[in-house]
Formats: C-alpha cells, structure tokens, sequence
C-alpha cells in the first residue's frame, strides 16, 4: 500500500491521539460525580413522587373532611329542630316521643360522623407533620445535586478541554494523511474497537499477536511500508528492516 514516511509517522501518532481520546471519554463518562447526580435524580424523583402521593392524599381526606362536616351539620339541625319540636309540643307524648326517637338517631349518627371527623384530622395532622419532612430532603437534595454538579462541571470541563484538544490534532493529522488511507483507517478502527494500526514484528502482529506464514511475511514486505494484518485485517506498518 503507497504511503510516506511522514503518512507512516501520521498513523502512529493518530493512533496514540484516537486511544488517548477514548481513554479520556472513558473516564468523563466515568466520573464519580456523574453517577452521583444520576443517583440523586433517582432519589428525588422518588421523593417527590411521595410527595405527590402526601398531596393526594391530603385532598382526599380534605374532601371528605368537608363531606362528614357537612353531613354533621345536617344531624345537628335535626337534633335542634325536633328539640324545637319537643318543646312546643307542651307535653304531647306522641310528638315527644317521635322527636325523642329523631334526636337519638340524629345523635347516633353524629357520634359516628365525629369519630370519622376525628380520624381524618389525625390523619391530616400526620401528613402536615411528613411534609416539612418531605420538603427537607428535597432540599437536601438539591444542594448535592448542586454541588455535584459544579464539581462535574470543573472536573468534566478539564477533561473535555483535553479531548477537544486532541480532536484537533487529530483533524491536523488527517489532513496530512490523506483521505484515502483515513478511509481505511477509520473503517477498521471502527470495527476492531478504535485499534486499527498494527506494526509487524519478528515475524507476528503486534496487536492481534498471531504469528504470521513466513510466505505471508513475504507478501507484506512487498508492500512495505504499509499493508493490512493476514488475521486481525488492521493496517499493518511494515519496518524498513523488512522491506523487500
């Protein structure tokens, strides 16, 4: 394969810059912080998904505080009016009686309706006392978030600085290697997980480590300076000790 000596040296150091990139998108993607922040996304979302629910259920038991309340008041108008009744009665036993029998049952009704009216406020109480609760973690939360955050961004924005920069060496360095071999190149390291330069040596390929058939050494150093690996199908860099 036809390249120069400076495509040759181009190769190997754009080799070193693609390796030294994904070592660095690695480690960016890595970071501790990163899996901070997603872990305490996770926990808020969960918190607040709590909170949801707490609202919830607070509206329900509002709604049916306001419900029983009602219902109460109607028992206790009933309760009035046939004391009212049994007053003006002036001592009819048949409208006493009857009245007697509204007000128990009215009665009745309201200690039923109290009990439930107090159970909602209990619960209600409960809820107003898990908010504040609630509320605190969320805050707790955020300030971790914040901080883990600004601790990514310094320790990320270094790393990304980094990588940037070598992107741009390797743009200068493929402009000076040339389209057709970056071609090859790119396909095969696109391929073989981001190694796509070998070099032959005593006999085998240093990346793939497969030894090579003397008749096959033959055919590369024929192609010297450049040809592919028989196994692995890396470009091969072949020394000028082996050029034919």
């Amino acid at each position: 394969m036809q390249a120069t000596s400076d495509q040759i040296i181009g190769l190997t150091k754009l080799q070193h810059v693609d390796l030294s990139i994904a070592q660095l998108e690695r480690r960016l993607e890595t970071l501790p912080q990163k899996q901070g922040i997603v872990e305490t996304r996770e926990k808020r979302g969960a918190i607040q998904q709590k909170s949801r629910a707490l609202l919830g259920a607070r509206k329900d038991a509002e709604t049916q505080l306001a419900s029983l309340r009602e219902q109460k008041d109607v028992q206790v108008e009933k309760i009035e009016a046939a004391q009212r009744a049994i007053e003006a009665a002036a001592g009819d036993y048949r409208i006493v009686s009857a009245r007697s029998v509204e007000i128990d049952e009215a009665s009745q009704c309201c200690d039923g309706l109290s009990e439930r009216i107090a159970q909602l406020e209990e619960r209600l109480a409960g809820i107003a006392d898990m908010q504040p609760q609630v509320d605190a973690m969320l805050s707790r939360l955020d300030e971790r978030e914040a901080a883990l955050v600004e601790e990514y961004r310094r320790e990320g924005g270094g790393l990304l600085g980094k990588i940037a920069e070598l992107k741009d060496e390797r743009g200068a360095l493929a402009d000076a290697i040339g389209t057709d071999i970056m071609s090859r190149y790119d396909r095969i390291a696109k391929a073989k997980g981001g190694v796509a330069l070998a070099h032959l040596v005593d006999g085998a390929c240093n990346t793939c480590r497969a030894p090579i058939d003397p008749s096959k050494v033959l055919a590369l150093r024929s192609e010297y300076p450049l040809s592919l690996c028989p196994h692995c199908g890396r470009l091969m860099v072949v020394d000028r000790r082996y050029a034919g």
